[in-house]
């Protein structure tokens, strides 16, 4: 069955002129260094999406995302999760960052599934940073 998901290869050996993009877009990005690129708050959680003979399984890593700040919608075959991440604010006289790598801000994924699928079979589960969902594949 097929998802409307999309694997990027990230093999650059295979394809030299992919290798050498990725250099030049690495010093391109080095020596770019805008403000509005350091402080985007842009951001995506790692999905996995895997069936098995009855269910459709939907991983998300949302860590730091409390449920409330979590929305999932199944519409016209095709599962969407959106969220928000807030940054934690902590005031502080005299204190310096010198590394701040966690993203913050909203975000949403959408995977097209099979036609057919059930939107009251949508079950869900928030654990430990890890959303599941499992929805019931269609019947053949």
């Amino acid at each position: 069955m097929k998802f409307g998901i999309t694997k990027r290869n990230n093999s650059l050996m295979a394809d030299p002129g992919a290798f050498r993009y990725g250099i030049d877009r690495l010093f391109d990005n080095f020596f770019n260094l805008k403000p509005a690129s350091m402080f985007d708050s842009e951001w995506l959680p790692a999905v996995d999406v895997y069936e098995d003979e009855k269910h459709i399984h939907i991983k998300a890593d949302v860590a730091g995302i409390e449920e409330k700040d979590l929305d999932l919608n199944l519409q016209d075959n095709v599962f969407t999760v959106s969220g928000r991440r807030n940054e934690e604010k902590k005031e502080s006289s005299g204190r310096n960052c010198f590394v701040s790598e966690r993203r913050f801000g909203s975000f949403s994924r959408s995977i097209a599934l099979p036609e057919g699928v059930n939107p009251e079979s949508v079950k869900a589960e928030l654990k430990n940073g890890v959303l599941k969902v499992t929805i019931e594949k269609p019947k053949t």
